[in-house]
């Protein structure tokens, strides 16, 4: 299942240029200020997390990718650990897939390859043979048997044609064998999905080429041998078809969202992508997506949509929170939702309410430092250096004392955000269990206060960025 933060940010095409939006006299000001004062994320990027995934046997075990690198808890969200970006293999603008397999291999679909990590992220390694260098566009843990996954790789040809492939392994990432037939040349493919009640039914959605870039479904009913291309009415390269998610018990029923501009929709498909009927119109990017793990209930939402939810068998959507979610997951635990730190109170929050109310789980200044690693592997050569500018940018209280951003003990915000002040550092431990069990909750009404100028100025600019980033197709 996908949520929409592909920051559920895609299409992920190689990056490019963002496009140029204009700013307000008064935040260009407050930009100004923000300049002699602090520094840029490491890429340029403002610091947000845009998708969340979680260890499909262990719920205290998530992995968030962010704007500045992947962000890592082993114990429900107390502590947070950093994974510096090179390590795994992608950097500046990319947003990388990413899903835990059974076993507790991480796997990240980025522009070079499938990175793959099997000790919590300390160490990566490419797959080899012909996935090495081949773009990963998109991949998928199956639901019912998380030692298996699919992904798509794309090549370009030139003269706007693709050499497009479905993969599988069923091993926990230790082999990738390449699944059926190549895709149509011009069909330029976006997101990957398998039914979890048939495992020869795939869906992969895209977009033909000229003249008419038609969005579309490719379905296959056996593994990628043959495939079948169903059209989505009122798609093209200008509203490009996402897949959400297929229900967990019927092949036919999958959610699509047709990324627009300014405004996004949901669609659902009864009938195996035959035909579609538009259940939802966003006011703006409809970057969040999650289906309850029965498959009962749908969630969507968004920064200026806020949190939408509706029975699966009606989808008669009621609003239920106003926080602008930047992606959502759905797992047996909780809904889990990225947020704005300075309009919802929270990076990463959890819900026990089906979205209702959300408990802070980590908070911009959160992080615990780079992940604890052996000293010989990967994540220790190469994270501890680039440590500082990420340090920096965040205002991180480490984990023993403080970091950048000042007092452990200092409060993170007042007014009605509820972002509750970190507690003071134990003498062995972490003084940044931001979000441990039991913090207060965050009213999703309500907005923190009390931020400094300069983190004002980012979230504004942020905010900016983020209206022309599309969500990502993103976590499971």
């Amino acid at each position: 299942m996908h949520t929409f933060a592909k920051d559920t940010s895609r299409p992920r095409q190689r990056p490019s240029a963002p496009r140029r939006g204009r700013l307000s006299l008064s935040v260009a000001a407050l930009l100004s200020i923000a300049a002699l004062a602090a520094p840029a994320s490491a890429n340029g990027r403002f610091p947000a997390a845009g998708l969340i995934a979680s260890h499909p046997s262990d719920p205290s075990r998530l992995m968030v990718r962010a704007t500045y690198g992947l962000l890592s808890t082993h114990d429900g969200g107390a502590a947070w650990r950093w994974i510096c970006e090179p390590v795994v293999g992608f950097g500046g603008n990319e947003d990388p897939m990413l899903a835990f397999l059974a076993d507790g291999t991480i796997v990240a679909g980025v522009f070079d390859g499938l990175s793959a990590s099997k000790n919590g992220g300390c160490d990566w390694s490419f797959a080899p043979g012909e996935l090495m260098d081949r773009y990963v566009i998109d991949l998928s843990a199956d639901r019912e048997d998380p030692s298996r996954a699919v992904l798509v790789v794309s090549t370009g040809l030139g003269a706007g044609r693709f050499l497009t492939q479905l993969w599988e392994t069923s091993d926990n990432a230790d082999s990738w064998t390449k699944a059926g037939a190549n895709l149509p040349e011009d069909f330029l493919a976006h997101t990957v999905d398998a039914a979890p009640s048939n495992r020869d039914r795939v869906y992969l959605s895209g977009r033909f080429g000229a003249p008419d870039y038609a969005g579309a479904l490719q379905r296959t009913d056996d593994r990628g041998a043959t495939w079948q291309r169903l059209d989505i009415q009122g798609s093209d390269d200008t509203r490009l078809p996402y897949i959400g998610a297929i229900d967990p018990a019927d092949p036919d029923t999958v959610y699509v969202r047709l990324d627009g501009d300014p405004t996004d929709a949901l669609l659902v498909s009864r009938d195996g992508g035959e035909s579609f009927t538009t259940v939802f119109e966003s006011k703006g990017d409809l970057l969040g997506f999650a289906l309850s793990p029965d498959g009962a209930s749908v969630i969507v939402g968004g920064p200026q949509d806020g949190i939408w939810r509706a029975p699966a068998s009606s989808l008669e959507f009621e609003k239920i929170s106003d926080v602008g979610a930047r992606c959502l997951t759905w797992t047996a635990a909780a809904l889990f939702a990225c947020g704005d730190e300075f309009v919802d109170g929270f990076t990463v929050g959890r819900s026990t309410d089906e979205g209702e109310s959300f408990e802070a789980l980590l908070h911009l200044d959160g992080l615990c430092g780079p992940i604890e690693c052996a000293p010989e592997s990967g994540a220790a050569s190469t994270c501890a250096d680039l440590w500082g500018a990420t340090e920096l940018t965040i205002g991180s209280r480490q984990c023993g004392g403080t970091g950048s951003g000042g007092d452990a003990g200092a409060a993170t915000g007042s007014g009605g955000g509820g972002s509750a002040a970190p507690p003071a550092p134990e003498p062995d431990g972490c003084g940044c269990k931001i979000g441990a069990p039991g913090a207060a909750s965050i009213d999703a009404a309500a907005a923190p206060g009390g931020r400094s100028v300069i983190w004002l100025a980012l979230s504004a600019a942020g905010a900016l960025a983020l209206a022309r980033r599309r969500a990502h197709a993103s976590a499971r």
